[in-house]
């Protein structure tokens, strides 16, 4: 009898054992679909991740958008209020010029009567009752009809409002007219008045007038024989040269190139990219230089062989250069005007209001506004055969500043070029191989890959589980000798599920350690073409910084070849050493 129902309860216990394996193997679908929808979901994530990550910086780069095209829409609105502000305080300045070189020029072809001239010089000597040009076209009128009563009334009154703008405009109609000994004494009564460490901007017209051969014989070397003395004292004080050096330092560095786009490899790789870039672009600053001289220097200027368009030109930039009350308004207008040439960018626009600064100085000293004349601004006020007077004579700061940047690219390369990636880093010189190189990071994502492969054991919840099962196991034959079989099924049901459990897991740790290793084969392909190209690229990119850095020695010896003599140009008619 009880063999019959040990039997029975046996076939029980073996339908039961089927069953579960039956449902072991659904159990086990399952969690293959679970583990795919895990993947698909963590894939999910990381796409989400990703374009969050793209669109919060998209925003940032909206705000910051947004934030340039605001400041430029307010400087455009500012640039018109000062221009309104000018129009309205200055306007009837730009009268008094517009009249300055148009009586003279009517006076050549005689079509306009004195009683006309004198009629609107004297209005507007009314209308502008601090501007020293007003009373000095009323001088130039009286002096045409020969009346030189009035004309020596306004004389007075125009030296007393500007007397070095006076003496120029009056040394420049004098010289229109050849009448050299008269101009020379107003340029010898200008010269002597002047501080070389403090001129106006005005005294620009000199270096004008030397340029263009605009000077008679006698007046053209007396103002040579000037600019020479305060030439040769004020270099001889190391801190004006310093400035003189520096300002040139400066402006050189900023016509930087930037880096090839090509590189690609190098910036995502290398932890040094930065120094990188900024080494290559400093070192572009001689041959843009050189370029620009180069083409400031070639073809002949337009002269023309009338000394009265010569003068005219000179008086132009004389007579339409801003006077110091309109300095505080020129000067914001510069600003919103760079506010604007830096689509809104306000800290790119303060860097180039900083540089040029000394052009909006009321006084500067004579090497000074021999850079500014050798600059080329607009503001400057200077005709390109003026630039290359000023340039050949500010050559050696030129070049001593040039050789400024060249010392300190080369003092600021780099020892060696970092790399990382994949958790690995390396730092390479020009005696590491790329053999080596390679090596070593093969080595350590080889060495991550076998770590990852030895973490696949039989252990944790799969060993604890076939412990487990056997310990039930136990258990279901201590039931059964107690004579208790639904005891001893229930321990042999949960026997058979947890050792199904860990055989599971069991048969598939080869499978994943062939997964890691494939995945490890792959990244380890990746990782060293990276290596390689990030190599090549660092070794394209010392090869353009030497070549680019070699260019420094042609800029000076370009140079050092200009002779400021050579660009003092003699007036119209006269031989080339007048």
């Amino acid at each position: 009898m009880n063999e019959v129902l040990i039997s029975r309860q046996l076939s029980q216990v073996d339908r039961a054992v089927s069953r579960l394996a039956a449902s072991q193997d659904a159990l086990h679908e399952k969690q293959a679909v679970l583990q795919q929808s895990i993947v698909h979901v963590a894939d999910a994530q990381d796409r989400t991740r990703g374009e969050l990550l793209g669109l919060r910086a998209e925003f940032t780069e909206f705000l910051r958008r947004d934030e340039l095209r605001h400041n430029v829409q307010v400087a455009h609105t500012e640039i018109v209020q000062v221009r309104q502000e000018l129009e309205t305080n200055f306007g009837h300045f730009a009268e008094v010029r517009r009249l300055a070189t148009g009586t003279l020029q009517a006076l050549d072809v005689g079509i306009v009567t004195h009683g006309t001239m004198r009629q609107l010089s004297e209005e507007l000597m009314l209308v502008t009752p601090r501007y020293w040009l007003a009373p000095a076209l009323v001088a130039v009128a009286a002096w045409i009809r020969d009346d030189p009563d009035l004309a020596q009334k306004a004389l007075v009154e125009t030296t007393r409002r500007d007397n070095d703008k006076a003496a120029l405009f009056f040394a420049l109609v004098l010289r229109r007219h050849r009448r050299n000994e008269a101009t020379a004494r107003w340029l010898r009564q200008y010269t002597a008045r002047q501080d070389p460490t403090g001129l106006s901007r005005e005294f620009t017209v000199i270096l004008d007038a030397v340029s263009t051969g605009a000077f008679g014989h006698e007046s053209k070397h007396l103002v040579m024989r000037q600019l020479g003395e305060w030439y040769e004292r004020l270099a001889d004080d190391r801190g004006i040269v310093d400035r003189q050096v520096d300002r040139w330092a400066r402006l050189l560095d900023a016509d930087r190139r930037p880096v090839d786009p090509r590189y690609t490899v190098l910036p995502a790789i290398s932890p040094t990219w930065p120094d990188l870039k900024e080494l290559y672009e400093g070192a572009t600053v001689h041959r843009t230089a050189e370029e620009r001289f180069r083409a400031l220097f070639t073809g002949e200027l337009p002269q023309s062989e009338d000394l009265r368009n010569r003068v005219d030109e000179i008086l132009d930039g004389l007579v339409t250069g801003y006077d110091v009350e309109e300095a505080p308004l020129r000067r914001k207008e510069h600003e919103l005007q760079e506010i604007v040439k830096a689509d809104g960018d306000k800290a790119k626009a303060a860097t180039a209001v900083r540089t040029a600064a000394p052009l909006h100085e009321e006084k500067v000293d004579f090497l000074t506004l021999l850079s500014n004349a050798a600059v080329g601004d607009p503001r400057a006020g200077t005709s390109p055969g003026t630039r290359r007077f000023a340039v050949a004579l500010a050559k050696d700061w030129i070049v001593e500043g040039a050789g400024r940047l060249e010392a300190a690219n080369i003092a600021a390369q780099p020892a060696s070029v970092a790399f990382e990636l994949e958790g690995w880093s390396a730092r390479i010189d020009r005696t590491t191989g790329e053999a080596d190189l390679v090596a070593g990071l093969a080595a350590h994502i080889d060495a991550e890959t076998e770590a990852a492969v030895a973490k696949v054991r039989f252990t944790g919840p799969p060993l604890a589980s076939a412990i487990t099962a056997g310990m039930v196991l136990l258990l279901a034959l201590w039931a059964g000798l107690a004579h208790n079989p639904g005891l001893a099924v229930f321990f042999l049901l949960a026997t058979a599920g947890l050792a199904g459990w860990s055989a599971y897991q069991a048969r598939a740790l080869p499978a994943r350690r062939q997964e890691l290793r494939r995945q490890g084969e792959q990244r380890r392909a990746v990782a060293v073409a990276q290596l390689r190209g990030g190599i090549a690229e660092l070794v394209d990119l010392r090869a353009e910084w030497e070549r680019e850095l070699a260019l420094a020695a042609d800029l000076r010896t370009y140079l050092n070849r200009l002779n400021s003599t050579a660009f003092a140009a003699p007036a119209p008619g006269a031989k080339r050493g007048a």
